[in-house]
């Protein structure tokens, strides 16, 4: 079987290409991942410290106020709000990091498995083009071929299965951090209310 030395030529670089692409992914998925998580972890981390630490400061001016003679504690029920909004400051800032890496994951994942695929897909298109020395036989390639489609295909699988986690967890995520970035103001705005009042 005689291979055109130009096709066989762009076959291996396109085969080299595909490879080099996956590499590089793979690559910024590892490197990403754990800046990532470090980020999100120390950001995350402070605000679920700043909201507890809030909390901690409200009960002890809370007990300052009982201890004052002939002193009634006005609003009652915004401290006890400022409490419950703050915990749930807390609760989804702890959560945004915990998602935040699932997220992450998945979508690297995700692109891993589709640049397979594509590695794959290329091998399959270009493998009449390469000259491999212990593939000559029409048959075996043929073989080789349907192969290397069947690992593309199972690939696409796991890829379905990671872009699904990787939406779940990214909406979950998305609003977990709206969900802080709201209720620790909101939280700060009650508790600075009551703080107010009860001068």
């Amino acid at each position: 079987m005689g291979i055109d030395p130009a096709a066989q030529l762009l076959a291996q670089k396109r085969v080299d290409g595909a490879v080099t692409l996956r590499k590089a992914v793979r690559q910024k998925l590892e490197e990403e991942s754990a800046e990532n998580r470090k980020a999100y972890e120390r950001f995350h981390n402070s605000l679920a410290l700043f909201s507890s630490g809030t909390i901690a400061v409200s009960i002890t001016y809370l007990g300052y106020l009982k201890t004052i003679p002939n002193k009634t504690v006005m609003y009652p029920k915004i401290l006890i709000g400022s409490w419950v909004v703050l915990l749930v400051c807390l609760v989804a800032s702890l959560f945004y990091t915990f998602l935040n890496a699932h997220y992450m994951h998945f979508a690297r994942v995700r692109e891993y498995v589709e640049k397979s695929i594509d590695q794959k897909e290329t091998q399959v298109e270009e493998l009449d083009n390469l000259l491999i020395v212990n593939l000559t036989d029409p048959i075996e390639r043929q073989a080789t071929k349907a192969r290397f489609a069947q690992e593309a295909k199972d690939y696409g699988k796991t890829g379905e299965w990671a872009k699904k986690r990787e939406e779940i967890y990214g909406a979950l995520w998305i609003w977990s951090g709206r969900v802080a970035r709201f209720a620790f103001p909101l939280g700060i705005c009650l508790l600075m209310f009551f703080a107010i009042k009860n001068m």
